[in-house]
């Protein structure tokens, strides 16, 4: 009886892990401290791009994990941050008919980012922040003249997550470093 169940246990445990994902997630891409510090503009299309970033990394390091369980986190996640841009928007009074185009671009912006982002990290770890720089500097994620700093917090968090055991991802409590993240062991200031 127990293994006729399990089937309908699984995907809401794997929701659970989206979802604690999802919040470590927003909790750093909306932390204040790469804000204050003037190196993303405080505005919501900044907070967009850092959520795309954000998840850009959580996601190319789950792609990167040989481990069964983590396998369909990806597109829960992605359901996730898409689920908040709707609502984010209709928070800002935008109307239901305009919801649709501006996800849309929305979309095509988090897609695009996430892929360049999972190419550059993808590469040899001493050509991640470079790659990531030119990333930053191509879609204005952020304020000019401090695309390295921001590229070295996205390079510190996948650094962190490579250490990661598989645990970490499975209950949601992956290690998200804080900005400016550049003393953790492994990533230097360039």
């Amino acid at each position: 009886m127990a293994g006729i169940w399990t089937p309908f246990l699984k995907p809401k445990a794997q929701r659970q892990r989206a979802d604690a994902l999802y919040r470590g997630l927003m909790t750093a891409a909306l932390s204040p401290e790469a804000y204050a510090a003037d190196v993303v503009p405080d505005d919501m299309d900044h907070r967009v791009q850092m959520v795309s970033l954000h998840a850009a990394v959580l996601v190319w390091q789950l792609t990167q994990r040989p481990d069964k369980e983590l396998r369909h986190l990806p597109q829960l996640i992605h359901t996730r941050v898409f689920d908040g841009f709707d609502a984010s928007l209709r928070e800002t009074g935008v109307g239901d008919a305009s919801i649709a185009r501006k996800v849309r671009k929305m979309g095509e912006h988090y897609y695009g980012l996430g892929k360049s982002t999972a190419e550059a990290l993808s590469r040899p770890a001493e050509e991640r922040v470079a790659a990531l720089e030119g990333i930053l500097k191509r879609n204005g994620a952020a304020t000019a003249g401090r695309e390295l700093d921001l590229a070295q917090y996205l390079v510190a968090i996948a650094s962190a997550f490579e250490m990661a055991a598989p645990e970490d991802f499975m209950s949601g409590g992956v290690p998200w470093p804080t900005f400016p993240a550049t003393s953790i062991p492994g990533v230097a200031k360039v």
